[in-house]
């Protein structure tokens, strides 16, 4: 099944010389998007999970430009696609000096699991250079093929029950959606919730309370879509507020929530007052009416994005 996005990356490389990032919550369909953006002939996927890879990619920009073809001419930009290159430290100074030597011979994509914007600040800035795409599970706007390029809104359009449902059963993530198995989803989430806190959060973030962290997470999946209460979630986990806010910004960040804070003239108040937290992955929300709650802000939240 072709997403959305396989489109807008498409055109973005047509019009603009800027990189694209494409970054999402794990098992969205990122590797997916970016194998399918063009011919395998057009293209080259490197993975800093690959250990032949990460050892080219260590030997310098030269070096993966020289192993790539990219030092003699080209007729056709090749699309060279990073994927999870935010895991090394310097990955900042390594892409812009690579896309600022290599940008009229190679269109690139970098794919990430964090956003690649907030993680790893250190290094030089890449402002300008760069534009970020968020891809999100499937929706019912994305099923009709209903979602317009220029980001215009559709009118409502009917959908087949059996999708719908499926949908809001097995959540937008390609895998259990179209599998639709209950064994297989049962054998997926929890093998997605461990490596999400046992490698992402470990990987990713200076916490090493995993097992409150993972307290934490519970909570906000029984209690999405309810106003949150970080003094209530506190005592709860048993550690401190500040600890708490901090937990749930690196949660949000690693595309695990999402929040919706009450909107307000005054900023600050707004910002002040308890926000609702929302899942990305709705399908795990165990009550009914929050998941239907949650799976509608998570449309909204696409069509926001988008």
């Amino acid at each position: 099944m072709e997403r959305t996005y396989q489109g807008v990356v498409r055109e973005h490389f047509a019009r603009h010389r800027q990189m694209v990032f494409v970054t999402g919550p794990r098992q969205v369909g990122k590797t997916h998007l970016s194998l399918a953006v063009e011919a395998a002939a057009d293209r080259r996927y490197l993975s800093w999970d690959s250990f032949e890879d990460r050892d080219l990619m260590l030997a310098g920009p030269r070096a993966v430009a020289e192993e790539l073809g990219l030092e003699r001419a080209r007729e056709q930009p090749l699309l060279v696609v990073f994927d999870e290159l935010h895991k090394y430290s310097r990955w900042k100074p390594w892409l812009k000096g690579f896309h600022d030597r290599y940008k009229e011979r190679c269109n690139v994509l970098v794919t990430g699991s964090a956003r690649l914007d907030v993680f790893r600040k250190g290094g030089d800035s890449l402002m300008g250079r760069y534009f970020n795409y968020r891809l999100h599970p499937f929706s019912v706007a994305e099923l009709l093929g209903a979602v317009a390029l220029a980001g215009e809104h559709c009118p409502p359009q009917p959908i087949p029950d059996a999708q719908y449902e499926g949908l809001l059963r097995w959540g937008g993530f390609p895998d259990p959606f179209l599998k639709q198995d209950q064994r297989f989803y049962n054998r997926w989430s929890r093998l997605r919730a461990q490596q999400f806190i046992r490698e992402d959060i470990r990987e990713m973030t200076r916490i090493q309370e995993l097992d409150q962290l993972e307290v934490l997470a519970e909570l906000l999946r029984n209690q999405a879509g309810q106003l949150t209460s970080y003094a209530s979630l506190a005592k709860k986990v048993r550690v401190s507020v500040d600890s708490i806010r901090r937990w749930t910004a690196a949660l949000e960040a690693l595309y695990f929530c999402f929040a919706v804070r009450p909107w307000s003239r005054n900023v600050t108040r707004s910002l002040l007052k308890e926000p609702k937290f929302y899942l990305w992955d709705w399908s795990q929300c165990p009550d009914e009416g929050g998941r239907c709650e949650n799976f509608i802000a998570s449309a909204l939240l696409k069509a926001v994005h988008f």
